[in-house]
Protein backbone atom coordinates (compact mmCIF):
# COMPACT_ATOMS: atom_id res chain seq x y z
CA UNK A 1 0.00 0.00 0.00
CA UNK A 2 1.46 3.61 -0.99
CA UNK A 3 2.18 5.64 1.60
CA UNK A 4 3.54 9.07 2.28
CA UNK A 5 7.11 8.10 2.31
CA UNK A 6 7.05 6.56 -1.05
CA UNK A 7 5.29 9.75 -2.77
CA UNK A 8 8.09 12.24 -1.07
CA UNK A 9 10.93 9.83 -2.37
CA UNK A 10 9.46 9.67 -5.81
CA UNK A 11 8.98 13.25 -5.76
CA UNK A 12 12.18 14.27 -4.13
CA UNK A 13 11.05 15.92 -1.28
CA UNK A 14 10.78 15.77 2.61
CA UNK A 15 7.82 13.67 4.11
CA UNK A 16 6.49 17.27 5.98
CA UNK A 17 6.60 18.81 2.36
CA UNK A 18 4.47 16.54 1.00
CA UNK A 19 1.87 16.65 3.95
CA UNK A 20 2.24 20.78 3.21
CA UNK A 21 1.14 20.17 -0.21
CA UNK A 22 -1.95 17.92 0.69
CA UNK A 23 -2.99 19.85 3.57
CA UNK A 24 -2.65 23.02 2.67
CA UNK A 25 -1.68 24.44 6.15
CA UNK A 26 1.72 26.03 4.66
CA UNK A 27 2.94 27.89 1.50
CA UNK A 28 4.74 25.93 -0.84
CA UNK A 29 5.78 26.76 -4.57
CA UNK A 30 3.68 26.32 -7.54
CA UNK A 31 6.39 23.96 -9.09
CA UNK A 32 6.70 21.92 -5.95
CA UNK A 33 2.83 20.86 -5.20
CA UNK A 34 2.66 20.76 -9.20
CA UNK A 35 5.39 17.63 -9.11
CA UNK A 36 3.82 16.15 -5.83
CA UNK A 37 -0.07 16.02 -6.71
CA UNK A 38 1.90 14.32 -10.08
CA UNK A 39 3.44 11.56 -7.84
CA UNK A 40 0.18 11.24 -5.64
CA UNK A 41 -2.15 11.13 -8.93
CA UNK A 42 0.44 8.53 -10.21
CA UNK A 43 1.21 6.42 -7.22
CA UNK A 44 -2.88 6.65 -6.37
CA UNK A 45 -1.90 7.44 -2.98
CA UNK A 46 -4.97 8.67 -0.48
CA UNK A 47 -3.98 10.33 2.51
CA UNK A 48 -4.89 8.65 6.13
CA UNK A 49 -8.03 9.60 7.24
CA UNK A 50 -7.74 12.00 9.30
CA UNK A 51 -8.40 11.58 13.77
CA UNK A 52 -11.13 14.00 13.15
CA UNK A 53 -12.78 11.57 10.19
CA UNK A 54 -11.83 8.98 12.46
CA UNK A 55 -13.98 9.62 15.12
CA UNK A 56 -17.05 10.46 12.91
CA UNK A 57 -16.77 13.86 13.14
CA UNK A 58 -17.12 16.68 10.38
CA UNK A 59 -14.63 20.04 9.86
CA UNK A 60 -17.71 21.94 8.52
CA UNK A 61 -16.10 23.92 6.42
CA UNK A 62 -17.31 23.56 2.20
CA UNK A 63 -15.08 23.96 -0.92
CA UNK A 64 -16.01 26.35 -3.11
CA UNK A 65 -14.38 25.91 -6.46
CA UNK A 66 -14.50 28.88 -8.86
CA UNK A 67 -11.51 29.47 -10.70
CA UNK A 68 -10.50 34.03 -11.05
CA UNK A 69 -9.79 34.90 -14.71
CA UNK A 70 -8.71 38.26 -15.48
CA UNK A 71 -12.48 38.72 -17.49
CA UNK A 72 -14.79 37.98 -14.23
CA UNK A 73 -18.14 39.54 -14.21
CA UNK A 74 -17.93 41.12 -10.84
CA UNK A 75 -21.38 41.32 -9.79
CA UNK A 76 -22.14 37.72 -10.57
CA UNK A 77 -18.98 36.46 -9.67
CA UNK A 78 -19.70 37.96 -6.29
CA UNK A 79 -23.36 37.06 -5.97
CA UNK A 80 -22.65 33.00 -6.33
CA UNK A 81 -19.92 33.16 -3.80
CA UNK A 82 -21.74 35.82 -1.08
CA UNK A 83 -24.64 33.39 -1.29
CA UNK A 84 -22.66 30.55 -0.88
CA UNK A 85 -21.03 31.22 2.05
CA UNK A 86 -24.41 32.75 3.00
CA UNK A 87 -25.95 29.37 3.17
CA UNK A 88 -23.14 27.89 4.26
CA UNK A 89 -23.11 30.06 7.35
CA UNK A 90 -26.96 29.51 8.41
CA UNK A 91 -25.89 25.61 8.57
CA UNK A 92 -23.29 26.22 10.28
CA UNK A 93 -20.52 25.48 7.79
CA UNK A 94 -17.65 27.78 6.93
CA UNK A 95 -16.33 28.40 3.39
CA UNK A 96 -12.80 27.55 1.59
CA UNK A 97 -12.80 29.44 -2.19
CA UNK A 98 -10.46 27.74 -4.39
CA UNK A 99 -9.51 30.83 -7.58
CA UNK A 100 -6.26 28.49 -8.77
CA UNK A 101 -6.39 27.46 -12.31
CA UNK A 102 -5.20 24.18 -11.05
CA UNK A 103 -8.61 23.40 -10.30
CA UNK A 104 -8.78 19.80 -10.32
CA UNK A 105 -5.62 19.14 -8.25
CA UNK A 106 -7.06 22.06 -5.39
CA UNK A 107 -10.29 20.03 -4.73
CA UNK A 108 -8.03 16.92 -4.57
CA UNK A 109 -5.94 18.08 -2.16
CA UNK A 110 -8.34 19.64 0.06
CA UNK A 111 -10.78 16.69 -0.01
CA UNK A 112 -8.20 13.90 0.35
CA UNK A 113 -6.72 15.68 3.31
CA UNK A 114 -9.94 15.93 4.68
CA UNK A 115 -10.00 19.50 4.75
CA UNK A 116 -13.36 19.83 3.81
CA UNK A 117 -16.63 18.07 3.56
CA UNK A 118 -17.79 18.75 0.52
CA UNK A 119 -17.66 20.60 -2.70
CA UNK A 120 -19.33 23.03 -4.57
CA UNK A 121 -18.65 23.92 -8.24
CA UNK A 122 -19.42 27.56 -9.46
CA UNK A 123 -18.52 28.90 -12.96
CA UNK A 124 -19.03 25.54 -15.15
CA UNK A 125 -18.12 24.64 -18.62
CA UNK A 126 -19.31 22.40 -21.00
CA UNK A 127 -16.45 20.21 -20.78
CA UNK A 128 -15.22 20.49 -17.60
CA UNK A 129 -12.56 18.63 -16.02
CA UNK A 130 -13.72 18.82 -12.74
CA UNK A 131 -16.87 17.54 -13.34
CA UNK A 132 -15.23 14.39 -15.18
CA UNK A 133 -13.07 13.81 -11.97
CA UNK A 134 -15.63 14.35 -9.31
CA UNK A 135 -15.37 10.75 -8.74
CA UNK A 136 -11.51 11.05 -7.50
CA UNK A 137 -12.59 13.89 -4.85
CA UNK A 138 -13.44 11.06 -1.84
CA UNK A 139 -15.99 14.14 -0.93
CA UNK A 140 -19.52 14.95 -2.48
CA UNK A 141 -19.55 17.72 -4.91
CA UNK A 142 -22.83 19.52 -6.77
CA UNK A 143 -22.13 22.20 -9.18
CA UNK A 144 -24.14 24.65 -10.34
CA UNK A 145 -24.50 23.91 -13.88
CA UNK A 146 -24.93 21.42 -16.43
CA UNK A 147 -22.06 20.58 -18.52
CA UNK A 148 -22.61 18.38 -21.45
CA UNK A 149 -21.67 15.32 -19.81
CA UNK A 150 -21.61 15.32 -16.04
CA UNK A 151 -21.21 12.30 -15.66
CA UNK A 152 -22.06 11.13 -11.90
CA UNK A 153 -21.52 14.94 -10.40
CA UNK A 154 -24.89 16.13 -8.71
CA UNK A 155 -25.90 19.18 -11.25
CA UNK A 156 -28.37 21.89 -9.78
CA UNK A 157 -29.24 25.03 -12.62
CA UNK A 158 -31.41 27.30 -14.38
CA UNK A 159 -33.25 25.41 -17.42
CA UNK A 160 -31.96 27.48 -19.98
CA UNK A 161 -33.88 25.63 -22.91
CA UNK A 162 -36.91 27.08 -21.52
CA UNK A 163 -35.53 30.46 -20.67
CA UNK A 164 -34.46 30.30 -24.60
CA UNK A 165 -37.94 29.51 -25.52
CA UNK A 166 -39.46 31.88 -22.70
CA UNK A 167 -37.02 34.94 -24.36
CA UNK A 168 -38.12 34.65 -28.26
CA UNK A 169 -41.93 33.62 -27.62
CA UNK A 170 -42.35 36.87 -25.10
CA UNK A 171 -40.65 38.60 -28.26
CA UNK A 172 -42.52 36.92 -30.69
CA UNK A 173 -46.23 37.87 -28.99
CA UNK A 174 -45.30 41.10 -28.62
CA UNK A 175 -45.06 41.17 -32.79
CA UNK A 176 -41.08 41.55 -33.09
CA UNK A 177 -40.30 39.57 -36.17
CA UNK A 178 -36.73 40.69 -36.31
CA UNK A 179 -34.13 41.06 -33.30
CA UNK A 180 -30.15 41.92 -32.56
CA UNK A 181 -28.50 39.69 -30.53
CA UNK A 182 -25.61 41.60 -28.23
CA UNK A 183 -23.57 38.73 -27.38
CA UNK A 184 -21.95 38.82 -23.97
CA UNK A 185 -18.01 38.75 -23.85
CA UNK A 186 -16.25 36.81 -26.75
CA UNK A 187 -13.74 34.75 -23.31
CA UNK A 188 -17.60 32.92 -22.57
CA UNK A 189 -18.10 31.52 -25.61
CA UNK A 190 -14.10 30.46 -26.55
CA UNK A 191 -14.02 28.37 -23.42
CA UNK A 192 -17.96 27.25 -23.77
CA UNK A 193 -19.19 28.75 -20.21
CA UNK A 194 -22.33 25.73 -19.97
CA UNK A 195 -25.18 28.84 -19.66
CA UNK A 196 -24.14 31.49 -21.98
CA UNK A 197 -23.30 29.01 -24.75
CA UNK A 198 -26.52 27.15 -24.05
CA UNK A 199 -28.64 30.24 -23.65
CA UNK A 200 -27.38 31.23 -27.18
CA UNK A 201 -28.06 28.31 -28.87
CA UNK A 202 -31.65 27.71 -27.40
CA UNK A 203 -32.54 31.26 -28.28
CA UNK A 204 -31.42 30.56 -31.79
CA UNK A 205 -33.45 27.53 -32.21
CA UNK A 206 -36.64 28.86 -31.35
CA UNK A 207 -36.05 32.03 -33.27
CA UNK A 208 -35.59 29.78 -36.38
CA UNK A 209 -38.62 28.34 -35.07
CA UNK A 210 -40.82 31.08 -35.07
CA UNK A 211 -39.29 32.80 -37.97
CA UNK A 212 -38.18 35.25 -36.37
CA UNK A 213 -34.60 36.30 -37.90
CA UNK A 214 -31.81 37.03 -35.68
CA UNK A 215 -28.89 38.84 -36.70
CA UNK A 216 -25.44 38.52 -33.88
CA UNK A 217 -23.34 41.55 -33.20
CA UNK A 218 -19.72 41.48 -33.58
CA UNK A 219 -17.06 40.39 -30.76
CA UNK A 220 -17.74 41.40 -27.96
CA UNK A 221 -14.13 41.52 -26.85
CA UNK A 222 -13.69 42.73 -22.86
CA UNK A 223 -13.16 45.82 -21.96
CA UNK A 224 -13.04 47.17 -25.93
CA UNK A 225 -16.82 46.92 -26.77
CA UNK A 226 -17.69 49.55 -29.87
CA UNK A 227 -21.03 51.16 -28.55
CA UNK A 228 -20.81 53.93 -31.22
CA UNK A 229 -20.39 50.90 -34.05
CA UNK A 230 -22.72 48.40 -32.38
CA UNK A 231 -25.57 51.39 -32.72
CA UNK A 232 -24.45 52.23 -36.32
CA UNK A 233 -24.62 48.81 -37.70
CA UNK A 234 -28.28 48.52 -36.31
CA UNK A 235 -29.58 51.47 -37.67
CA UNK A 236 -28.18 50.39 -40.79
CA UNK A 237 -30.01 47.20 -41.04
CA UNK A 238 -32.89 47.08 -43.31
CA UNK A 239 -34.83 46.25 -42.14
CA UNK A 240 -34.17 47.51 -38.56
CA UNK A 241 -34.64 44.99 -35.67
CA UNK A 242 -37.35 46.33 -33.50
CA UNK A 243 -35.75 44.49 -30.30
CA UNK A 244 -32.21 44.04 -28.71
CA UNK A 245 -31.60 40.56 -27.18
CA UNK A 246 -28.95 41.00 -24.77
CA UNK A 247 -26.53 38.38 -23.14
CA UNK A 248 -23.64 40.99 -22.38
CA UNK A 249 -23.00 42.59 -18.39
CA UNK A 250 -24.82 45.60 -17.23
CA UNK A 251 -21.62 47.70 -18.44
CA UNK A 252 -22.17 46.91 -21.99
CA UNK A 253 -25.64 47.47 -21.40
CA UNK A 254 -25.10 51.27 -20.31
CA UNK A 255 -22.89 51.93 -23.24
CA UNK A 256 -25.60 51.06 -25.62
CA UNK A 257 -28.12 52.76 -24.09
CA UNK A 258 -26.27 55.92 -24.17
CA UNK A 259 -25.22 55.91 -27.57
CA UNK A 260 -28.98 54.97 -28.58
CA UNK A 261 -30.07 57.83 -26.80
CA UNK A 262 -27.49 60.01 -28.36
CA UNK A 263 -28.94 58.61 -31.96
CA UNK A 264 -32.25 59.60 -31.01
CA UNK A 265 -33.38 55.77 -30.25
CA UNK A 266 -35.65 55.41 -27.19
CA UNK A 267 -35.91 52.90 -25.33
CA UNK A 268 -38.82 51.19 -25.71
CA UNK A 269 -40.31 53.49 -27.71
CA UNK A 270 -38.11 53.30 -31.14
CA UNK A 271 -36.42 50.11 -30.00
CA UNK A 272 -36.83 47.14 -27.27
CA UNK A 273 -34.60 45.90 -24.55
CA UNK A 274 -34.50 41.99 -23.69
CA UNK A 275 -31.57 40.62 -21.13
CA UNK A 276 -31.77 37.26 -20.83
CA UNK A 277 -28.96 35.26 -18.58
CA UNK A 278 -27.93 38.58 -16.78
CA UNK A 279 -27.55 39.45 -13.33
CA UNK A 280 -28.48 43.46 -13.09
CA UNK A 281 -30.03 43.51 -9.17
CA UNK A 282 -26.16 44.13 -8.14
CA UNK A 283 -25.40 46.20 -11.16
CA UNK A 284 -26.36 50.13 -11.96
CA UNK A 285 -27.91 50.05 -15.29
CA UNK A 286 -29.15 53.50 -16.95
CA UNK A 287 -32.72 52.34 -17.26
CA UNK A 288 -34.72 49.64 -15.68
CA UNK A 289 -34.37 46.56 -18.08
CA UNK A 290 -37.23 43.80 -18.45
CA UNK A 291 -34.84 40.70 -18.21
CA UNK A 292 -34.87 36.77 -17.46
CA UNK A 293 -32.29 36.27 -14.97
CA UNK A 294 -29.72 34.15 -13.58
CA UNK A 295 -30.74 33.66 -9.74
CA UNK A 296 -28.04 33.46 -7.94
CA UNK A 297 -29.44 33.04 -4.16
CA UNK A 298 -31.68 29.76 -5.61
CA UNK A 299 -29.51 28.25 -7.15
CA UNK A 300 -26.96 28.61 -4.11
CA UNK A 301 -30.09 27.89 -1.37
CA UNK A 302 -30.36 24.16 -3.68
CA UNK A 303 -27.12 23.19 -4.49
CA UNK A 304 -25.79 23.79 -0.76
CA UNK A 305 -28.94 22.27 0.27
CA UNK A 306 -28.50 19.09 -1.79
CA UNK A 307 -24.74 18.91 -0.90
CA UNK A 308 -25.41 19.09 3.55
CA UNK A 309 -27.64 16.74 2.36
CA UNK A 310 -25.20 14.42 1.29
CA UNK A 311 -22.47 15.80 4.01
CA UNK A 312 -25.11 15.34 6.67
CA UNK A 313 -27.14 12.55 6.10
CA UNK A 314 -25.31 10.28 3.64
CA UNK A 315 -27.79 10.68 0.98
CA UNK A 316 -25.93 9.63 -2.31
CA UNK A 317 -26.47 12.46 -4.91
CA UNK A 318 -24.46 11.03 -7.50
CA UNK A 319 -27.67 10.92 -9.65
CA UNK A 320 -29.38 14.17 -8.75
CA UNK A 321 -30.36 17.23 -11.34
CA UNK A 322 -32.35 19.95 -11.05
CA UNK A 323 -33.38 22.62 -13.64
CA UNK A 324 -34.93 25.47 -12.05
CA UNK A 325 -37.83 27.37 -14.58
CA UNK A 326 -36.64 30.43 -15.41
CA UNK A 327 -38.74 33.72 -14.76
CA UNK A 328 -39.98 37.20 -16.46
CA UNK A 329 -39.16 40.08 -14.74
CA UNK A 330 -40.86 42.79 -16.81
CA UNK A 331 -39.43 46.18 -16.31
CA UNK A 332 -40.88 47.64 -19.11
CA UNK A 333 -38.35 48.20 -22.02
CA UNK A 334 -39.95 45.77 -24.19
CA UNK A 335 -42.55 47.56 -26.39
CA UNK A 336 -45.67 45.33 -28.16
CA UNK A 337 -45.15 46.38 -32.18
CA UNK A 338 -47.13 45.71 -35.35
CA UNK A 339 -45.46 42.35 -37.26
CA UNK A 340 -44.53 43.81 -40.67
CA UNK A 341 -46.99 42.13 -43.74
CA UNK A 342 -43.70 39.57 -44.70
CA UNK A 343 -41.62 37.79 -42.50
CA UNK A 344 -38.64 36.16 -43.12
CA UNK A 345 -38.38 32.08 -42.45
CA UNK A 346 -34.64 32.05 -42.33
CA UNK A 347 -34.03 33.05 -38.24
CA UNK A 348 -30.33 33.77 -39.05
CA UNK A 349 -29.53 34.03 -42.50
CA UNK A 350 -29.97 37.15 -45.00
CA UNK A 351 -33.21 39.66 -44.38
CA UNK A 352 -36.13 39.73 -46.38
CA UNK A 353 -37.29 42.80 -47.49
CA UNK A 354 -40.55 43.70 -46.02
CA UNK A 355 -42.34 46.74 -44.41
CA UNK A 356 -40.55 47.89 -41.20
CA UNK A 357 -43.27 47.07 -38.36
CA UNK A 358 -45.15 49.91 -36.49
CA UNK A 359 -45.10 50.35 -32.64
CA UNK A 360 -48.99 49.78 -32.04
CA UNK A 361 -50.90 52.64 -30.10
CA UNK A 362 -51.86 51.22 -26.65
Amino acid sequence: MTGIKDVAKAAGVSVSTVSYVLSGKRAISGKTADKVMEVVRKLEYTPDASAQKMRGLRNRILAVSEPIRGDINEAKYNAYFLYTAWQAKNAGYDVLLLTGENAVDDIQRVTRSNMVDGVLLLDVVEDDDRVAQVDSYDKPCVAIGYPADRGDCACVDIDFAAAGTLAMDYLYKRGHRDVLLLRDNERDYERRSGYVVALRRHMLDRAHELGVRVVESGKNEAGRFDAAAFVRDLKAMDPRPTAIVNQADAAVVNMVVQELDDAGLKVPDDISLLSVGTFFENDLVRRPVTEIPVMPKLLCAKAVGLLLSAVEDGRRISASGELISPVMQDHGSVATVIPSVASTSDATGSPSPHTSPRKKRT
